[in-house]
């Protein structure tokens, strides 16, 4: 098992970080292992719907999805992905603190198969990079 919850408060408020984190449009702009989404996509996602998207190259694949598992507006959305025989749950959890938010990006995955040899380097890894994604999302929406 893997797992990665990494937090940042940012510098506006709670109902806008909301509404930027839920629009997958804007997941290229912070989190940057993904390089598309299409101009198309929901900008509040819908429970059950799967949403395509393009990954920068990883293990030769560069396609793959979120799908909604819940959502609960101005507060947390909770996806799972597939990409490249992977299928971590990513949760991402807005939270009121004073006149800013606290942005949390929790990362759950079980890797099965073969992939259960990558899981110490992904354990490694995963920390890593979910913080670096916090890190973006804080600078884009405070820049």
């Amino acid at each position: 098992m893997v797992r990665s919850a990494e937090s940042v408060i940012v510098a506006r408020p709670a109902d806008e970080v909301f509404r930027y984190i839920a629009d997958l449009r804007n997941e290229p702009n912070w989190h940057v292992d993904i390089d598309s989404v299409p101009s198309d996509t929901d900008p509040v996602p819908v429970v059950g719907k799967a949403y395509p998207l393009k990954f920068k190259p990883f293990m030769g694949k560069t396609d793959g999805t979120f799908t909604a598992l819940e959502v609960e507006p101005g507060a947390r959305v909770v996806y799972r992905a597939d990409f490249a025989g992977l299928q971590p749950q990513i949760t991402y959890t807005v939270e009121p603190v004073g006149e800013s938010a606290r942005f949390t990006r929790a990362v759950e995955m079980r890797p099965t198969g073969v992939r259960v040899l990558m899981t110490p380097m992904m354990a490694v890894m995963v920390p890593r990079r979910n913080k670096v994604f916090v890190q973006n999302l804080k600078q884009v929406l405070e820049s």
